[in-house]
């Protein structure tokens, strides 16, 4: 499924060099969470969607706050 959550959440993942457990720490969420978004199965929650925006403006930070 192709997504504007889906499409967010593979430019996050390419900004943390595809290391998805980087991506979990940095969003705070399991790695399989993440692959159920990716799949498009699930929708991520709101501040999952924006963290990930985040990540793809400003490249892998830290964990939210």
């Amino acid at each position: 499924m192709d997504t504007a959550q889906t499409r967010t959440l593979r430019r996050a993942l390419a900004a943390c060099k595809g290391d998805a457990r980087t991506l979990s720490q940095i969003l705070e969420v399991s790695i399989d969470d993440i692959a159920a978004w990716l799949a498009g199965k699930r929708v991520p929650p709101t501040r999952v969607y924006l963290a990930a925006l985040d990540v793809v403006a400003h490249g892998p930070l830290r964990p939210l706050a």
